[in-house]
């Protein structure tokens, strides 16, 4: 594990950007998520089809890639996540995050009742993506980024993607994140 900013000494000069995850196995260094599950997914019978998202997720993706960052990113330090246990580490996620949303944690925390409400009204779109039987890097995607909301308080999902959600999320052995609102932060 890494903190946010900083490169391991082992992978100075082999890496081209500095973004997680990383893996290395052996010789190999790979840098994109879709290329690491592939690689692991070549370590006995593959699980998936593809490795990349659909057109139709991604589209999906976009309408809450805004909103979701603003509600998420605010909220992050109070996971007391590994990532963001240093001092150093911190300072770093909170100079750089506001840049990347476009607004201070503040400013976004301020609006996390106009977030929320967009993002709820995209969360049944979601639905298609969330496959119980075949699992595709559709799916993981959606996971993803359907756990990133869990740890905001005021997001309410929608019964039938709340029971996808937490089916899937059992199958991955991942917890949900504990949910915060924007009152304990400010």
């Amino acid at each position: 594990m890494c903190a946010p900013g900083q490169i391991p000494p082992e992978l100075n000069g082999r890496i081209d950007r500095l973004a997680v995850p990383i893996l290395v196995d052996g010789q190999t260094l790979i840098q994109d998520s879709a290329d690491i599950i592939r690689h692991l997914d070549t370590h006995g019978a593959p699980m998936l089809q593809s490795y990349g998202t659909s057109h139709a997720l991604e589209e999906w993706r976009t309408s809450i890639a805004a909103p979701l960052s603003a509600l998420c990113y605010p909220r992050m330090p109070q996971l007391n996540v590994p990532e963001l246990a240093s001092p150093d580490a911190l300072a770093f996620f909170e100079s750089t995050m506001p840049k990347r949303i476009g607004m201070s944690f503040d400013e976004a925390l301020a609006q996390t009742s106009r977030f929320a409400r967009i993002v709820e009204a995209a969360l049944p779109g979601v639905l298609p993506f969330l496959e119980l039987r075949n699992i595709s890097f559709d799916t993981l995607a959606a996971l993803a980024d359907l756990r990133s909301l869990t740890m905001v308080a005021e997001i309410s999902f929608p019964e039938q993607v709340l029971i996808h959600f937490n089916d899937l999320i059992a199958r991955a052995g991942v917890k949900p994140f504990t949910p915060v609102t924007a009152k304990e932060i400010t």
